[in-house]
């Protein structure tokens, strides 16, 4: 991609100018949208939810992307139906050595469409009045940062298990600081989903399970003041963590991670379920 042709995408990466000799950090945004599926697992449409807070290359490289996906059809009593699906890409950009920029999506999550569907998990109300604390330590050293968390919850909607399965840092440094960072952040975002509970599947296959794994995210930044808020932007420049897969799950997806925007959740087993081919993601 030339620079020209970035516009926004560009100015955002540069954030990640004072760190450019860390190979480590990545800048990338969640790119959220939709597709629908034909009878047969092939994407009929895809649309990129407002593509402009993107950059317009990146949302045609995403859309154009998932024109070309394939599907196990999704089946009603039995038989295949055109299904529309939510699709959030995790979109990583990296400058090249003669200052053009390449950028590639890391993974995909897919889930239901409609948020009140009873075939699928749902956050409860609940769970907004219990956000994770920001670690003073955090705050006085200014790290920030996101936990993707993996929790396995019950028939009567309350998390059993959890686990972080990734922190990725807004910060750089000596590796030992930012694994002692990425854990303080972790058992934060830990001891408050703990306390979370699910709206459970009633109808669908997903209500034949014994217990679900839900995927979330848990956002710690700051503002320049240095006010502790759970950050809502798009573009990020950030330092990844090390993937640890819950152990309880059959098949991790440590492409499909992070591939979630700051107040999402991803239901495993939810959604559409992709053909081998489409984990080629480009």
């Amino acid at each position: 991609m030339k620079k020209a042709m970035l516009g926004t995408a560009l100015a955002i990466a540069a954030i990640t100018a004072q760190a450019a000799t860390q190979q480590n950090v990545e800048s990338s945004a969640v790119v959220n949208g939709t597709i629908v599926l034909a009878k047969d697992g092939t994407v009929q449409t895809a649309a990129i939810d407002n593509p402009a807070k993107y950059g317009q290359p990146i949302a045609d490289m995403v859309r154009k992307a998932a024109m070309q996906w394939r599907f196990q059809p999704v089946l009603r009593d039995g038989q295949p139906v055109v299904a529309k699906a939510s699709m959030h890409a995790r979109v990583v950009l990296k400058q090249m050595p003669d200052g053009n920029y390449n950028a590639h999506i890391k993974g995909v999550t897919f889930g239901d469409y409609d948020s009140n569907d009873t075939d699928t998990l749902h956050n409860a109300e609940s769970n907004k009045r219990i956000p994770p604390h920001y670690p003073e330590a955090a705050i006085l050293a200014h790290v920030q940062g996101t936990v993707y968390l993996a929790l396995r919850v019950d028939h009567s909607g309350h998390v059993t298990d959890a686990v972080a399965e990734q922190v990725n840092l807004g910060n750089i440094g000596r590796d030992n600081l930012l694994k002692e960072y990425r854990d303080i952040l972790a058992d934060a975002a830990l001891r408050a989903a703990r306390h979370w509970t699910y709206t459970v599947p009633t109808t669908g296959r997903l209500a034949r399970q014994d217990s679900w794994t839900v995927h979330v995210p848990a956002t710690f930044s700051m503002k320049e003041n240095g006010v502790a808020e759970f950050d809502s932007g798009v573009w990020h420049a950030y330092v990844p963590g090390p993937y640890t897969p819950a152990p309880w799950v059959n098949k991790p997806d440590a492409g499909a991670a992070d591939a979630l925007a700051s107040g999402d959740l991803q239901t495993d087993g939810a959604g559409p379920t992709p053909l081998p081919a489409s984990n080629n993601h480009g």
